[in-house]
């Protein structure tokens, strides 16, 4: 297997392993998110409704204490317009004083009489009479219509103009000295009502976030009321959020009393629910009215509107300290780092192991080029025993002293024995006239009388060797054999050449 292949191997095992942890990662991360979000969003559900039955009920019984007061009592008898003022305004006083400090305060406290006509409204100089009544008579609050006509406190949800959607409670005014009629079989004398009625807001909406857990939007007919998103970290509602979220329940995208839903708003995914707002009241309701009924909500056989108020609770599948964005980086590092450093451990690795191995391979080819006397050097911890193999086998074979057993000249090169000198072959050797008797001479015969010959020339040199014979025609063979493929002939043979007190062999080609 190539190199390249093995790099390109694990290249892809680290990468598709950093893929399935990846993977596992971010689906672990995801189902622990919407399970985070579902049981969220079934707490807030649960919850939502009570919070705003407790809230209607909060403001009905402040509706209740109102209407005890004597001073509204005295406001709605009397006929004088100071006087009515006077006492209403002593009547909202007391009950501001006992709120309790830092309560929320209402934005519609009103006195109005048995007519549904308005007499006076807390912190507001003037009213108009008529301001709550439609062009039938009857009032433009539900609540109000049912209450002047039985003795009852109803708490519920008014959309009132500009003001948008409200709590609203409200509650008769009992005449005590009143004489009492026997055909009454309330045994009361109802004399006018109490309003109070707080507006649904986006602070409103946002302290509502605090104690669900969840963000939360409250809505009527549809349309998008408050909600308790914000821009950032600016208390200021974001209404772009909210316009979203209007047209998703009017396109019924968000079903009242549907299961949960999932929804992306601002690119934010959320698990969503829509819920109706509670009301609430001291006696039964008259019926919920009809589309036929839409005109029926006063005289003799009134109905009651239905609820088109409701609150959505939006729980995010959001990660808040970014965990999973977090983790997701660092195992694509991870694998990123671990990719590099096997690259390039393999890079190093490569790079040291075949320096060694070229250092093997060049000795090897120097072998094979004829060079016996060759020895193999010391080039690494990975390849020094193969090196040292080497050494071995070409002693054992060329019968010269073992690794550790040479002798060292005063430089601490080891001396080697039995050196052969050769002539380089030509290119195209001359004709030899001596060529017949030398190719048809047996090979034993030859080597014994070159062997004989070489040392003898040595001798008579004065450079005598001790060049064993197996050395020697080791020697022959390896250069026969490489100048047999250069020459492209039958054999090679040597002839003994001394010149200038220097003994070689020079090649002589047989071809025939």
């Amino acid at each position: 297997m190539s190199r390249t292949v093995i790099a390109a191997v694990v290249a892809a095992v680290i990468a598709v392993l950093t893929g399935i942890a990846f993977f596992v990662t971010s689906t672990s991360f995801d189902d622990r998110l919407k399970k985070d979000a579902d049981a969220k969003l079934l707490r807030a559900y649960q919850v939502v409704q009570q919070l705003n039955q407790l809230e209607g009920i909060d403001i009905s019984n402040k509706a209740e204490r109102l209407a005890a007061e004597k001073e509204f009592v005295a406001a709605i008898k009397t006929d004088s317009a100071s006087e009515r003022q006077t006492q209403a305004r002593i009547g909202f006083q007391k009950f501001t004083a006992d709120e309790k400090q830092g309560a929320v305060k209402p934005d519609i406290i009103a006195v109005v009489d048995a007519s549904g006509n308005l007499l006076a409204m807390n912190e507001v100089p003037t009213v108009v009479a008529k301001q709550w009544k439609t062009d039938r008579g009857d009032s433009i609050i539900p609540a109000l219509n049912v209450v002047l006509g039985k003795k009852m406190i109803v708490s519920d949800i008014w959309s009132y103009g500009d003001k948008g959607m409200m709590k609203v409670g409200v509650a008769p005014v009992i005449d005590p000295d009143a004489p009492i009629s026997a055909r009454d079989p309330e045994g009361v004398v109802i004399i006018g009502a109490i309003v109070v009625a707080y507006a649904q807001t986006a602070t409103q909406a946002q302290h509502d976030r605090n104690l669900l857990g969840t963000e939360i939007a409250y809505y009527d007919h549809s349309n998008v009321i408050a909600t308790s998103f914000t821009r950032g970290a600016n208390p200021e509602e974001d209404t772009a959020k909210a316009r979203v979220l209007s047209d998703l329940l009017k396109s019924g995208g968000l079903a009242e009393g549907s299961t949960k839903q999932k929804t992306t708003i601002d690119g934010v995914d959320y698990i969503a629910a829509a819920v109706k707002m509670p009301r609430s009241s001291t006696r039964p309701l008259p019926r919920e009215c009809t589309r036929g009924d839409a005109e029926r909500t006063a005289g003799p056989s009134p109905c009651y509107p239905a609820m088109t108020a409701g609150a959505v609770v939006l729980a995010p599948i959001a990660d808040p300290a970014n965990t999973a964005a977090a983790v997701k980086l660092f195992i694509v590092l991870l694998g990123g780092g671990a990719l590099a450093i096997a690259l390039l451990g393999l890079y190093l690795s490569h790079r040291r192991l075949v320096a060694q191995i070229d250092q093997i391979e060049l000795g090897v080819i120097d072998i094979i080029n004829g060079n016996l006397d060759r020895t193999f050097r010391p080039v690494g911890l990975e390849l020094d025993g193969l090196a040292n193999g080497l050494n071995v086998m070409l002693a054992r074979l060329l019968g010269r002293p073992e690794p550790g057993e040479e002798e060292f000249d005063d430089e601490g090169n080891p001396v080697i024995q039995g050196r052969v000198e050769f002539e380089d072959g030509e290119g195209a050797p001359a004709a030899d006239p001596d060529l017949a008797a030398l190719a048809q001479e047996s090979e034993p015969d030859y080597y014994k009388r070159v062997y004989t010959e070489y040392l003898a020339a040595r001798r008579a040199t004065g450079s005598p060797d001790e060049v064993s014979f197996e050395n020697f025609i080791a020697k022959l063979k390896v250069n026969e054999g490489k100048l047999k493929a250069q020459y492209q002939c039958r054999a090679v043979r040597f002839r003994l050449v001394v010149n200038d007190g220097k003994v070689t062999l020079k090649p002589v080609p047989i071809f025939a």
